[in-house]
């Protein structure tokens, strides 16, 4: 009795269809039919190209077909066998390709970035020369102000001193022509008084002399 439930089971799960919602290629060795049913009289619904994806809905062992769903939402029958798990050589082969070109693309695009940013490097490069060339000029001219402006204050603190001396000196000046003036006032008033005396005696003396000739004349006309 266990024998018999036991082979009942196996035929039933042998000849029950399996689903299993998977993604499979087409042969790329020839193209496939796809069919109506799970016979080759079946009427033919479209043939498939190698290598197109299909979506496997469900897999009857017992036939060997599987039902498929193209990716514009047609479905039918074709056989297992006849799918792959993997995507054609031919598929691949373009897949690797396109990828080939994209990092080829990509590396070319990488090559140009890498040209542009030496030219940018060497750029900065000469840009950090000519910058060094101008701090050391423009430090050497600071250096050349700062010597000038040193030279400068000295000239002025020297003009300063010059220039307190000058002020003594006409301050002196001042004062020396303040006593030569006094002093010829003083030398006028002197001479002044001097020759006020000198006339004085002088008139005095004129007049003791011409009373003495007149004493004189007078005594000589009594004789």
């Amino acid at each position: 009795m266990t024998r018999i439930v036991l082979l009942a089971l196996v035929y039933v799960f042998a000849t029950s269809p399996l689903i299993a919602a998977e993604t499979r290629y087409v042969t790329d060795q020839f193209e496939v039919m796809m069919r109506t049913g799970t016979s080759t009289s079946n009427k033919i619904i479209r043939v498939l190209p190698s290598g197109e994806a299909v979506t496997v809905l469900e897999e009857d062992l017992t036939s060997d077909y599987s039902l498929v769903e193209t990716s514009d939402g047609k479905t039918g029958y074709v056989l297992t066998r006849q799918l792959m798990k993997i995507p054609s050589a031919r598929q691949r082969l373009a897949e690797l390709e396109n990828r080939f070109a994209q990092q080829k693309a990509r590396l070319d695009e990488q090559s140009s970035e890498i040209s542009e940013l030496k030219k940018l490097l060497n750029q900065e490069e000469s840009d950090n020369s000519a910058l060094t060339a101008t701090l050391r000029a423009s430090e050497k001219e600071l250096s050349e102000v700062r010597a000038a402006a040193q030279e400068t204050l000295s000239i002025l603190e020297q003009n300063k001193r010059l220039q307190t001396v000058v002020d003594q000196l006409r301050q002196e000046k001042t004062e020396l022509s303040d006593n030569v003036a006094e002093l010829t006032d003083s030398t006028r008033l002197d001479w002044f008084l001097k020759g006020g005396a000198v006339s004085l005696i002088a008139f005095i003396i004129g007049i003791l002399v011409t009373r003495i000739r007149w004493k004189k004349q007078d005594s000589w006309g009594s004789y």
